[in-house]
């Protein structure tokens, strides 16, 4: 898939009140979604985010995003009942800018380049919100 295959699959995840931006950086396209409101969003605070980003391979969809996970801004998310850093994330820096990164790959629903898009990997980006962990 090309660069600009991945740029126009990620112009379809736009959100009500969010845009979708990319940026290349090497071999991957970082896609970023900026003003971006989890399901959930109860459940962490702040409950809107700065922008939520995930890489993906020039190679897409024969690879796989990035399995280990994905980055949100503010790098300060913390979960709302306990006010504790959420599972299985910690701070690390993407485009030179400081994010939290989570590492919440799929165990469930392995990559399948026959299937899955940009769409199904924000879904299941999504579902971890909805869990609230």
């Amino acid at each position: 898939m090309s660069r600009q295959e991945v740029k126009d699959q990620a112009a379809r995840l736009a959100r009500p009140g969010a845009t979708v931006r990319c940026v290349d950086d090497s071999e991957t396209v970082v896609v970023i979604i900026e003003n971006y409101a989890p399901p959930n969003g109860e459940a962490y605070l702040p409950n809107k985010l700065d922008a939520l980003a995930f890489v993906v391979p020039t190679v897409f969809p024969d690879a796989s995003l990035d399995p280990s996970g994905f980055f949100v801004t503010p790098p300060t998310l913390v979960v709302a009942t306990s006010r504790a850093q959420p599972q299985s994330s910690s701070a690390t820096t993407l485009l030179g800018q400081p994010w939290l990164k989570f590492s919440w790959g799929s165990k469930v629903h392995p990559w399948n380049p026959d299937s899955d898009t940009l769409a199904t990997h924000l879904a299941n980006i999504e579902a971890r919100f909805r869990r609230g962990t």
